[in-house]
C-alpha cells in the first residue's frame, strides 16, 4: 500500500469526499500503465488516506457518477476505461452536494433529539398519524427507497410533534437535500429494496412504540438506532453481494 500519507482535512469550502475522490483519481491515473496494479478496497483506501470508510464510499460514488469507476459485486471497485488521455480533475472537483453519510450524520444529531422531545408532547392524534405513515410504508412495495412518501411523512411528523418550528424547518431541509441528492440516488441504486424495507419498517415500529409510551429516552435511542441501521446497511450492501446483477433484477428482467 506504500507509505502512510498525512490525514486529510477539509479545505475551504471543499467537501472531504471531493478531496478523497481526487486523490483516488490520481492514484488510478498514476497506475494506468501498470498491469499488476489493482484498485485497493474501500477499507484499504480508508487506511491509506486516513479517512473514514463513509468518506471513501462517498468519494467512490462521486467517481462512479463521473464514469471513472464502477462497483461490481464482490469484485469491488473496478476502474473503467477513461475517455480521453487523462482524468478531468475539474469535473471530479465539481460539487455534487452533501454526501449521503454526511446527511445521515446530521439527521442523527437532529432527529434523535426531536424524537425525545416528541415523546414528551405526543397526543393520541399524533400517534394515529404515525400509524398511518407506517401503514403507507408497508403498502409502498412498488417504489424505490428514494421515493417513499410514508417514510418522509413519518419523520417530518415527529419533527412537528416537537412544536418547535426551527426543528421542523431543519428536518424538512435535510429531507429535501436527501430527495434532491444525486449521490443519494446513486448509492441507493445498489440497495436491494425488498431486503431492507422490512428491517427499516421494523425500526419505525420501534420508534412508534417508544412515542406511544411517552418515553423520551427510548424514543431517542430508537431513532438513533434506525438512522445508524440505515448508515450501516448502505456501507455493507456491497459486502453482502447486493451489488451483484442477479440481485438488481426484478422478476420481469427489468432493473430495479
Amino acid at each position: 500500500m506504500g507509505a502512510a500519507v498525512p490525514a486529510l482535512r477539509l479545505q475551504g469550502e471543499q467537501r472531504l469526499y471531493q478531496i478523497v475522490a481526487r486523490r483516488i483519481a490520481r492514484m488510478i491515473e498514476a497506475n494506468a500503465k501498470n498491469p499488476d496494479w489493482r484498485m485497493p478496497s474501500e477499507r484499504e483506501l480508508a487506511e491509506e488516506l486516513q479517512v473514514s470508510r463513509p468518506v471513501v464510499r462517498e468519494a467512490v460514488i462521486a467517481l462512479e457518477m463521473r464514469g471513472l469507476v464502477e462497483v461490481k459485486g464482490r469484485a469491488g471497485i473496478v476502474v473503467l476505461p477513461v475517455r480521453g488521455n487523462q482524468v478531468n480533475f475539474d469535473k471530479i472537483s465539481a460539487d455534487a452536494g452533501p454526501g449521503p453519510f454526511e446527511l445521515l450524520e446530521a439527521r442523527l444529531a437532529v432527529e434523535a433529539s426531536a424524537a425525545a422531545m416528541a415523546a414528551e408532547r405526543a397526543t393520541n392524534y399524533d400517534i394515529a398519524v404515525l400509524e398511518d405513515c407506517i401503514a403507507q410504508m408497508e403498502h409502498e412495495t412498488d417504489v424505490t427507497l428514494n421515493n417513499e412518501k410514508g417514510d418522509r411523512d413519518f419523520h417530518v411528523t415527529i419533527a412537528r410533534m416537537t412544536g418547535n418550528a426551527i426543528i421542523v424547518s431543519i428536518v424538512e431541509a435535510l429531507w429535501v437535500q436527501r430527495d434532491e441528492s444525486l449521490m443519494w440516488k446513486k448509492l441507493h441504486e445498489h440497495i436491494h429494496a425488498p431486503s431492507v424495507r422490512p428491517l427499516w419498517i421494523g425500526d419505525h415500529h420501534a420508534i412508534l412504540t417508544a412515542l406511544r409510551l411517552r418515553n423520551p429516552d427510548a424514543a431517542y435511542k430508537a431513532m438513533a438506532r434506525h438512522i445508524r441501521n440505515v448508515s450501516n446497511e448502505l456501507m455493507e450492501a456491497d459486502e453482502r453481494g447486493r451489488f451483484a446483477p442477479d440481485f438488481m433484477q426484478a422478476d420481469d428482467g427489468k432493473s430495479r
